[in-house]
């Protein structure tokens, strides 16, 4: 039975005390979903009521649903090894230490300042991405960066010869049947983020690099809405094995710390989280959007909570401290 009174009231209570315009949500359990819409689509310029069908901007949740998703295809193909050297693939990058895990666990130390960054071309941003140094935070610290996931998207264009976000719908969302995800949606079935420049950004990308780099991104770029991310979370945990085109074997491995021995724990591209009591391992991920994903394959259950946490503004980070609440809150009902 599903039962995550808690966990429920917190995520209701985004919209009750005015966090975020409006949510979509649902708990899974085995077979079974439970799926509530609460709130508004927008406020600005005029409030709307929400569907429970939106679309919504899944921001870095793309890093792990299309880009890792293709690559974990690929290497369950034996087409890449993630112990492959990102220069195997991308030799103009200069740097023979960093390795394709590196990436996919944001431990590479690629960093630095590229000017004038917003408005470089697509493919001038992508030169200035290959020419980050690394620095000597390499192996030695987890920094979250989109550029790590810049960079597999482009390993994933040298194996394929395609555009990453092309080649995850070719092979993940299309096989899949997985409609309702797409890096092109509908904007009157989206909802609307961020007021910019006068404009309020609605079934347009939000991430400013992803509007640059458009099909080769592989960081951001996907939208998607709760049916199809419960669909992929019964995949994820076991449910539906047969759903996505990668074997439950490969889905395993994705449950398991691939960071050195005292770094914060990360996955293949996913982030992890324990359970409080058996202590193994639940992947998640986050979206600045205001989105979150968390799978749980022992107990094949989950969490999908959809935000537009940055409309009108994305000042507010009050729903940062509240997000961190609502996971503890799943993870302490997660019976």
């Amino acid at each position: 039975m599903i039962n995550f009174p808690k966990t429920q009231n917190l995520i209701e209570s985004l919209v009750s005390e005015r966090i975020v315009p409006g949510v979509n949500y649902a708990f899974m359990k085995g077979d079974q979903v439970f799926a509530s819409t609460v709130g508004f689509a927008a406020l600005y310029p005029q409030k709307t009521q929400l569907s429970p069908f939106a679309v919504y901007d899944l921001a870095s949740c793309t890093k792990v649903l299309a880009t890792g998703a293709v690559l974990l295809k690929l290497y369950e193909e034996g087409r890449v090894s993630f112990d492959d050297r990102l220069t195997k693939y991308v030799p103009e990058f200069g740097d023979d230490r960093v390795r394709l895990w590196h990436l996919l666990t944001h431990t590479s130390g690629i960093r630095g300042w590229i000017p004038n960054r917003s408005s470089l071309s697509g493919e001038d941003l992508l030169k200035a991405i290959v020419g980050l140094p690394v620095t000597d935070e390499f192996e030695r610290v987890v920094r979250y960066a989109d550029t790590n996931f810049v960079l597999l998207g482009l390993v994933v264009e040298r194996i394929l010869g395609q555009p990453v976000q092309t080649a995850a719908a070719d092979m993940i969302f299309r096989p899949a049947g997985l409609t309702e995800t797409t890096f092109h949606p509908d904007r009157q079935e989206c909802v609307p983020t961020e007021l910019v420049n006068g404009t309020v950004l609605q079934g347009i990308v939000h991430d400013p690099k992803a509007r640059q780099l458009g099909a080769r991104c592989g960081s951001a770029g996907l939208f998607s809405t709760v049916k199809d991310l419960v669909l992929m979370g019964q995949a994820y945990t076991g449910v539906n094995p047969s759903l996505l085109p990668l074997s439950q074997d490969a889905i395993a491995q994705l449950y398991a710390v691939r960071t050195p021995n005292g770094l914060q724990p990360r996955a293949w591209g996913w982030n992890l989280v324990f359970d409080p009591q058996d202590k193994y391992p639940l992947i998640y991920h986050t979206g600045f959007t205001g989105t979150l994903i968390m799978y749980d394959r022992v107990k094949q259950s989950g969490l999908v909570m959809l935000t537009n946490r940055v409309h009108p503004s994305r000042h507010n980070q009050i729903f940062l401290t509240m997000r961190s609440r609502i996971i503890n809150s799943f993870l302490a009902e997660n019976k």
